[in-house]
């Protein structure tokens, strides 16, 4: 076990904002420096609950809005263990999407926030999390909108409020990245990590 722990860093936001992109920027930048770091996306589309949930998103097969979430969450629990053994060896995860977008996307369906959180429960909580904000029109514009189901201005409205009652400003940092360019925003980022990381427990603490 490495004498310091990997740091766990989120990014959240709604579809098209810039996420995997900064997300790739992030590890890039991260092992110039020396850490060994590591990109871990959700949902992990080649085990076999993200095959199901990658037909989902497609719109191959129709799934209730419950069982669906829990195909989310149980995608992230596949990794569990696995993310473990790597903090404790030091290695800092990168993660594009987490819990947080579990909760987000499937309360702004209607169904109750409490039920949505309740089997995230238990799952590594992050030291950082990043959330990427722009002005939704924009984002509707970008090259790939529309390929997915949740790729809808009014719902993605739905599933920007549904984020604002998760945010906690002890360990999220909203970033804006309207009128910003990639490296602006990459900047903010680093700045923000930088101060976080000054801050980090020696112990591994959990969700909710």
């Amino acid at each position: 076990m490495s004498s310091q722990r990997g740091m766990i860093i989120v990014l959240e936001g709604l579809d098209r904002v810039g996420k995997t992109t900064q997300a790739q920027k992030l590890v890039q930048s991260l092992r110039n420096q020396g850490k060994n770091t590591e990109l871990i996306r959700f949902p992990d589309r080649s085990t076999m609950t993200g095959n199901l949930i990658n037909q989902y998103l497609s719109g191959q097969t129709k799934l209730n809005d419950h069982v669906i979430h829990l195909l989310f969450t149980a995608n992230r629990w596949e990794k569990f263990d696995q993310m473990i053994e790597m903090i404790k060896a030091g290695t800092t995860l990168v993660i594009d999407r987490y819990s947080y977008s579990g909760v987000a996307y499937t309360s702004a369906k209607g169904l109750d926030f409490d039920w949505c959180c309740s089997p995230e429960k238990g799952l590594i909580k992050p030291d950082c999390v990043l959330f990427l904000t722009t002005d939704i029109n924009e984002s509707c514009k970008r090259e790939d909108f529309g390929q997915e189901i949740y790729d809808r201005k009014e719902f993605q409205k739905s599933v920007h409020q549904a984020y604002e009652k998760l945010i906690d400003k002890t360990y999220w940092n909203i970033i804006d990245t309207t009128n910003k360019t990639i490296d602006d925003v990459h900047d903010e980022i680093l700045k923000a990590i930088h101060v976080r990381s000054t801050n980090i427990s020696k112990n591994i603490s959990y969700l909710w």
